[in-house]
């Protein structure tokens, strides 16, 4: 399976382990429209979309729903969701954006 351009990864600090079925939706930050959305499989991962689209160069927003994630285990977050903006400036190059993630704090990354 080919990956997606815009892939990305949630690792649970608190656990220790990848965060499965986290639901996340791909903007497009010029038309502040979704344009693709997915739920993270058991390895945390989205590899591939729910739905096609074309990279384009521009800023992009992965939205993530981390505060229905925690209700969902009976935990609580500090953060009802996630935001990340990041700019695509090579439509050739591949864009993987990991989240590292706990109830209280989160940080990411360009990966690779």
């Amino acid at each position: 399976m080919k990956k997606a351009a815009i892939t990305t990864h949630i690792l649970n600090l608190d656990a220790g382990k990848p965060a499965a079925d986290v639901r996340v939706t791909l903007h497009r930050l010029d038309t502040n429209l979704p344009i693709a959305s997915a739920t993270t499989d058991a390895d945390g991962r989205i590899m591939q979309w729910e739905n096609d689209f074309t990279l384009q160069a521009g800023s992009y927003l992965l939205y993530f729903a981390i505060g229905d994630w925690y209700l969902q285990q009976g935990k609580n977050s500090f953060y009802p969701e996630i935001q990340i903006s990041f700019q695509v400036v090579n439509v050739q190059e591949h864009y993987h954006v990991p989240l590292l993630l706990n109830a209280y704090g989160y940080s990411t990354y360009r990966g690779s």
